[in-house]
């Protein structure tokens, strides 16, 4: 039998709907149980993919179709409610609010002498604090490790560098996943590990390079994510004149643009005290 291949997800499906029907993008964000900055990138996603949505001075509308295919999955909807004895199927409670704390590269390696000046010397205190509330609350947790196979690297593999920090050594039962990119999804499994609807939180290391990279990666697949400010750091670098940038101010401009674009910003006190 071949496989059909449905032009829309139920979640694209779900989305339209409750866009004809919500007053705003924060109302809307509150039905779909999902960040603002998340629907809107769905959004987005969803006016390339299909002409359902349009943007009028700057706002997105529902266009004819999309009101016909609306139409098309209540009476869809409405079919299969008569199929179950006219009451609707209890609806089954996604991951939605399943918060998986991912670890990058927390490893010894960023210990090595070599490299300039780095900032926030707090983040390995509060990684600890995060990892701790996180198995407290039978969050899901996933420790990502750089690995090289290059030997000038920090992160050789088989090197002390590539070891885990004292902080964040891994449980039992906790996922381990090695990488070679910057990104923690890329040519890794950590997508199928997360699932479709995990909320991410990011922390590690560093936040200039494998922190930006997996937010955008993050925002790209369509996940929530938070990035725990302070639980990052960044070092200094060189611009293409030689002349030094002080990893404060990288890691100050890369928090503002990940805050800006992909993912929410808090602290470890905020995330600690119940924020997403």
């Amino acid at each position: 039998m071949k496989r059909q291949r449905f032009p829309l997800s139920s979640e694209q499906l779900e989305l339209l709907l409750a866009f004809e029907e919500a007053p705003g993008l924060g109302r809307l964000a509150e039905t779909m149980a999902r960040d603002p900055s998340v629907v809107s990138r769905n959004l987005q996603k969803l006016a390339e993919d299909h002409p359902v949505l349009r943007k009028v001075k700057g706002r997105w509308e529902i266009t004819p179709l999309g009101l016909q295919l609306n139409q098309c999955t209540r009476v869809f909807l409405e079919e299969q409610i008569k199929l179950f004895g006219g009451v609707a199927p209890a609806r089954t409670v996604s991951g939605k609010n399943d918060a998986v704390l991912v670890i990058l590269n927390a490893q010894r390696g960023l210990l090595d002498a070599t490299q300039e000046g780095r900032n926030n010397l707090d983040a390995e205190r509060n990684i600890t604090l995060l990892l701790a509330a996180a198995r407290a609350r039978k969050h899901r947790i996933v420790h990502v490790k750089h690995v090289s196979e290059n030997p000038d690297s920090i992160f050789y593999r088989g090197a002390k560098g590539v070891e885990f920090l004292e902080c964040a050594l891994p449980l039992s039962g906790e996922s381990v996943l090695e990488k070679t990119k910057s990104s923690a999804f890329s040519e890794t499994a950590l997508e199928e590990v997360l699932g479709e609807d995990a909320r991410l939180v990011l922390a590690g290391f560093t936040a200039s390079e494998c922190i930006d990279a997996t937010a955008r990666d993050a925002a790209a697949k369509g996940f929530e994510t938070s990035v725990i400010g302070d639980a990052t750091a960044s070092f200094d670098l060189r611009d293409p004149s030689g002349k030094l940038v002080k990893a404060e101010r990288l890691h100050r401009l890369t928090l503002t643009h990940i805050h800006a674009f992909y993912a929410k910003v808090v602290t470890t006190e905020e995330w600690l005290s119940g924020a997403p």
